[in-house]
């Protein structure tokens, strides 16, 4: 597996950002990446019609908030896809989290998890915690423990999530048989396995 929030209650990131941030290992990346930070929003633009991942990341992130350009959750989607479609984690993640509220576009839970599954296999435990109450809102509490138990194993170990997985699998374990655990830890290993 590559080692590289949903913003309302419903996928439980109480308290966390509403958007990922851009994360990234490798070195050039990381420069890249502190590059867009601090780039104007002109810059941002050229960059992002070239089809920089990091620069689509960075523009969008700006329209969703407003900053130094009128506030556009549209173009926002749009930005974080194109960037998401490359295979930017953090974009992947603020996709599915755009699907799943219906943030500047329609809702679709399809679409959310299948963004979110994206983000997850690239080692953003925050996607695993979304899926875990995705399924934990349909009542499939061996895959919510699944996707919980994934959220504490996956690359970018965000420490808030793993206690909050921790604890949502306290509170499911009461409710499954040891036989429902194990499926479910099993599930997580051939998900990790399969990536």
């Amino acid at each position: 597996m590559k080692k590289t929030l949903i913003s309302t209650f419903l996928f439980g990131l109480i308290g966390m950002q509403a958007h990922a941030d851009y994360v990234a290992q490798p070195q050039s990346v990381a420069t890249q990446a502190a590059r867009y930070s601090v780039m104007s929003v002109s810059e941002l633009q050229s960059a992002a019609k070239a089809g920089q991942a990091g620069a689509q990341f960075y523009l969008a992130t700006r329209y969703q908030y407003g900053k130094d350009v009128a506030k556009d959750e549209k173009q926002a989607f749009t930005l974080f896809k194109a960037a998401a479609d490359q295979g930017l984690s953090a974009a992947q993640l603020n996709v599915g989290r755009m699907y799943a509220d219906g943030i500047g576009t329609h809702k679709d839970e399809a679409l959310a998890r299948k963004y979110f599954e994206k983000a997850a296999s690239n080692g953003d435990n925050r996607a695993s915690f979304n899926l875990a109450m995705m399924e934990e809102q349909k009542k499939n509490y061996v895959g919510a423990y699944q996707w919980y138990e994934l959220s504490t194993r996956d690359g970018m170990l965000d420490t808030k999530v793993i206690s909050l997985s921790e604890g949502k699998k306290t509170a499911l374990a009461a409710n499954l048989t040891q036989e429902q655990i194990r499926t479910a830890r099993d599930r997580a290993d051939k998900w990790i396995q399969a990536q």
